[in-house]
């Protein structure tokens, strides 16, 4: 007789997110969302006004080259907070916003590696600068939670 195959509960179980709260993260999430797609959002709209395309030609002009991670950035930035917003209403598997997050928050850290500290560093004033930075790592920590949550 043959042995008949069942699928684990908890298995199963964990693959998905049904059930949200109202609470301290789950505001952070719908925040952390909504300026991941605006930020997104407001690079692929400048990328194409036309001081920018001003600015595209005049460095090829000169020999340089269009960097395109400013857009991937920008493209990543759209899908990732469409996915985490979308993420508390409707079920999405755990799986999907672990990477999510973790790819956000990786393309997040080496943004602040190249523009702050491999660019323009201590630029246009300390105080300015750090400013900057202190924003940028509460967003990578903010990240972080969230990535936690779907750990």
């Amino acid at each position: 007789m043959a042995k008949k195959r069942t699928v684990s509960k908890s298995r199963s179980a964990a693959t998905t997110r049904t059930t949200w709260r109202f609470d301290a993260l789950f505001v952070l999430q719908v925040v952390v969302a909504v300026f991941l797609f605006t930020l997104g959002l407001m690079a692929v709209i400048r990328y194409d006004s036309g001081l920018a395309r001003f600015g595209r030609d005049l460095n090829r002009a000169l020999g340089g080259t269009n960097n395109p991670f400013n857009i991937i950035v920008a493209v990543v930035e759209m899908v990732a907070g469409v996915l985490i917003l979308a993420a508390l209403f409707v079920p999405v598997k755990t799986r999907w916003l672990y990477w999510t997050t973790l790819v956000v928050a990786i393309v997040w850290a080496v943004r602040i590696v190249l523009f702050l500290f491999a660019g323009d560093i201590f630029e246009p004033t300390f105080l300015v600068w750090l400013n900057r930075l202190a924003a940028d790592l509460v967003l990578l920590l903010a990240l972080w939670m969230i990535n936690r949550k779907y750990a």
